[in-house]
């Protein structure tokens, strides 16, 4: 299976060509997106973690980014 498949697959499931068209252009078909954006929120949360260990953001720094990750509000 090719890198490419899924945009016949994409076809094969009913898919208008500008649907098409657009995951070609982002490399990543529909159902891949909540993968995706998964995979981008633990590398951000990784490294956020890593900062603070590190001592290179304060603690109120940190809850504040670690609120903006997960969409939560901030409480210090």
């Amino acid at each position: 299976m090719s890198d490419w498949d899924f945009l016949h697959e994409m076809h094969n499931r009913g898919y208008s060509p500008e649907e098409i068209a657009d995951a070609a252009g982002s490399g990543a078909a529909p159902w891949q997106w909540d993968y995706i954006a998964k995979q981008e929120i633990n590398a951000e949360w990784e490294s956020l973690k890593s900062l603070r260990h590190s001592g290179g953001i304060s603690r109120a720094e940190f809850l504040k980014r670690k609120a903006k990750i997960f969409g939560k509000s901030v409480q210090a």
